[in-house]
């Protein structure tokens, strides 16, 4: 008899057993890659078929062992699900059942639940009953109806005795060690990188005191020469000036003694340094299939979602990356792979009108190059339009005409970036909120990355993502900018120049340089930072540059100098410091200075503003402008209506309410109102016909309306984009986020 959620629940809410405790954490994360490769088996077995023996053993083995590490620590939830999921798999692999998209729906949600389960042990040492959903039913359900139940094997509730049998000598190559342990590790070595470049200060000052004793004893060796031509020469003078002479000769012994000894120490000490940096950086370097894996079984069921056919093709997997990153790029990441979906890739009827496989084509790589990590997130379907992007932009005031005839075609990508901007028709649960891209590139800049958009219309779109090596140090030029010693990454940077006075051209009233047959924007860090500007001028009367490069741009900088290359350590500038403009972080030379590190995003950022690119501004003020607006509520549900209300008068907004169509019609002939949000479902007029109704006058046809619904059929938001609504939001997925940021998309 196969268990049952009912038969499971009043046993497992016990807390494990005190002498296995301490084991939970090697089971959670042993757990965590079985669950994983069970996902990625499941995943490539359903684009596979039935004849894939290698994803079938992949599954079975793994969840053989989950079972096993389960029923050890007496997980009997966990226990029985991996063994109906084995059970399962061995009679597809039989070909006892067939493997329909209900088969992978139950298997995946299994799978799911097991995982929730033991998540929740990392938090509390309790079996979670309570995603088993009727789990065991679901599975019952799939297995095979001949009038008897398969036969099953017992599981025990515990092991009663573990084997004694003697295993021998386990050898193993690897070990688990904490992150924190790691960071301390980290932490270590770059304080030997500001030791080791501190004593490299030390060992030039030590040359150049050997080098002036050198040039003294030269002067006294001739002074002692002369000597006996001097009247004097018998005197105590001549005789002082002779022990000089041979004690600055043993002093000068006893120096190069020093700096040969002095030498070969640092040159130990630099390759130890070099061995540890490295050795604790690869620690923390991890294959970025850890990133890409968790993103295919999102992709699947969104494009089921949205009725589409999609595959995900993964490139790269072995390509190693900072442990932070990991971590950082995760939900900028699924943002773009959403926005693939849901935007680039086109319907199945439209690819079929444009020729297109019906499935459409999403790649993620990811790649080394030199000392940057790339990741290439590109797509088969219908591409970016610039034009529509300028209409948009020009629609929503993110731009004036005047600015849209000054934008350069390469600037065009960078209003996708600001806050509240969108392109699709209307605002969805999924998608058009403005908040995607936006996402991406600020946690991609955090990284000290960048992020370049290409794309060609009805053909594919790109996004690059462009990442330094390490994260905890970096190699950075040292610039001198009125009086101040500051680091720029190498990562960003392209060339250092020096150039002429009248190299400077005028091109749209920027200043800009031609370099190798391109005219790139010029400008000067000093007025860039507002910084003093400094009168002094080189003795040949060039002008030092550092052509930097973000997100597909290049701008080149005027510096007073260019001091050289060192390797630095990465420090936070504290919460004092933190709003310190174009800055991200400080760090210690060896000299004992402290540079600020340039964060050159937002330099390029700064830069493009004061040469009159005003639109980058109004995202820094998109907050400020909500506390202006007025909106109408129309809600016939007395709960929700004073929900919301509550939500947006805490945003700042002023709200009036209607409890239906009509009413709202009788408000808005009264009051001027800047927004509606409405319900579906109402007496009188329901949301549908008041959408319509106000489209269709022009007194009030400018008004942008939300619709907020429990109605989530495809049928249902396609009849309020027809309607006219701009937002079409769920209430089960309602929360004040979404509602805010809808409403800060639409009127800013």
């Amino acid at each position: 008899m196969n268990p049952t959620d009912k038969d499971l629940h009043s046993e497992e809410d016990a807390p494990l057993l005190s002498n296995i405790r301490e084991y939970l954490p090697g089971f959670i994360e042993s757990a965590r890659e079985h669950i994983d490769a069970i996902n990625q088996g499941l995943l490539r077995l359903e684009k596979e078929g039935a004849g894939d023996t290698e994803s079938l053993s992949r599954i079975s083995r793994n969840a053989h062992s989950l079972k096993g590490a389960a029923m050890t620590m007496g997980m009997s939830n966990i226990t029985s699900l991996c063994h109906q999921m084995e059970d399962i798999i061995r009679e597809i692999r039989e070909q006892k059942m067939a493997t329909g998209s209900e088969t992978f729906d139950v298997l995946f949600q299994t799978n799911d639940g097991i995982s929730a389960m033991v998540e929740r042990l990392s938090h509390s040492p309790v079996e979670d009953t309570s995603q088993l959903n009727g789990l065991f039913e679901k599975l019952a359900a799939l297995r095979p109806t001949s009038g008897e139940p398969l036969p099953s094997r017992a599981i025990p509730k515990k092991m009663t005795k573990i084997s004694e049998t003697p295993l021998g000598k386990t050898v193993t190559n690897t070990v688990r060690v904490p992150t924190e342990k790691v960071d301390r590790f980290l932490n270590i070595a770059v304080e030997l990188v500001i030791l080791r470049n501190r004593m490299q200060i030390l060992q030039d000052q030590l040359d150049m005191a050997g080098a002036s004793r050198k040039k003294e004893q030269k002067l006294l060796s001739v002074m002692a020469e002369d000597l006996p031509n001097i009247s004097v020469s018998q005197s105590s003078v001549h005789f002082a000036l002779q022990e000089l002479v041979q004690q600055q000769h043993k002093g000068h012994q006893i120096v190069a003694q020093f700096g040969e000894n002095f030498q070969e120490s640092m040159e130990v000490l630099n390759q130890l340094v070099t061995e540890t940096q490295q050795l604790v950086m690869d620690i923390r370097m991890l294959p970025v299939s850890m990133l890409f894996n968790a993103f295919s079984r999102p992709v699947r069921d969104l494009a089921r979602q949205k009725n589409k056919k999609v595959e995900l093709i993964i490139q790269g997997e072995e390509t190693r990356i900072d442990k932070r990153a990991i971590e950082e790029l995760s939900d900028p990441l699924m943002h773009l792979l959403r926005n693939a979906i849901d935007h680039g890739i086109e319907s199945l009827e439209e690819r079929k009108q444009r020729s297109k496989e019906e499935t459409g084509t999403i790649i993620i790589r990811a790649f080394q190059d030199i000392d940057k990590v790339m990741i290439e997130i590109m797509d088969d379907g219908r591409g970016i339009d610039k034009a529509q992007i300028k209409m948009k932009a020009l629609e929503k005031g993110f731009l004036s005409p005047d600015e849209a005839k000054r934008l350069l075609d390469d600037e065009v990508f960078d209003l996708l970036f600001l806050q509240g901007f969108s392109t699709a028709a209307m605002v969805t649960e999924l998608s058009g909120r403005g908040i995607g891209m936006e996402v991406v590139k600020d946690n991609v800049e955090k990284l000290n990355g960048s992020v370049e958009i290409t794309s060609v219309p009805g053909e594919s779109t790109k996004i690059t993502i462009s990442l330094p090596l390490t994260l905890a140090t970096t190699r950075a030029f040292l610039v001198r900018c009125s009086g101040h010693i500051l680091a720029i990454p190498v990562f960003s940077a392209i060339q250092v120049l020096r150039v002429s006075p009248d190299s400077i051209l005028v091109v749209k009233g920027r200043e800009a340089v031609y370099l190798k047959g391109e005219i790139v924007p010029c400008a000067r860090l000093d007025l860039t930072l507002s910084f003093p500007e400094q009168e002094e001028e080189d003795a040949d009367g060039k002008l030092s540059l550092i052509l930097l490069r973000q997100s597909g741009k290049k701008i080149a900088f005027q510096v007073d100098e260019v001091v050289g290359v060192e390797e630095i350590v990465m420090r936070n500038l504290g919460t004092h410091l933190r709003r310190l403009p174009a800055f991200s972080g400080s760090s210690i030379l060896g000299t004992g200075e402290i540079a600020l590190i340039i964060d050159v995003p937002r330099l390029f950022t700064t830069a493009q503003i004061k040469a009159g690119n005003i639109f980058l501004e109004r995202s820094a003020s998109f907050e400020k402008k909500a506390a202006r607006q007025r909106i109408l509520l129309v809600e016939d549900q007395m709960t929700t209506r004073l929900l919301e209300k509550s939500i947006l008068e805490a945003a700042g907004f002023e709200v009036d309410m209607a409890g239906d169509g009509l009413e709202a019609l009788n408000r808005l002939e009264e009051n001027p109102y800047d927004l509606v949000i409405t319900d579906v479902q109402m007496p009188r007029m329901d949301g549908f016909t008041l959408t319509a109704t106000l489209k269709n006058d022009d007194r009030f046809s400018h008004l942008p309306v939300i619709i907020v619904t429990s109605l989530e059929s495809e049928a249902e938001k396609t009849q309020g984009l027809q309607a006219g609504a701009d937002a079409f939001l769920l209430k089960k997925s309602f929360n004040q986020e979404s509602l805010i940021q809808t409403i800060k998309t639409l009127i800013g």
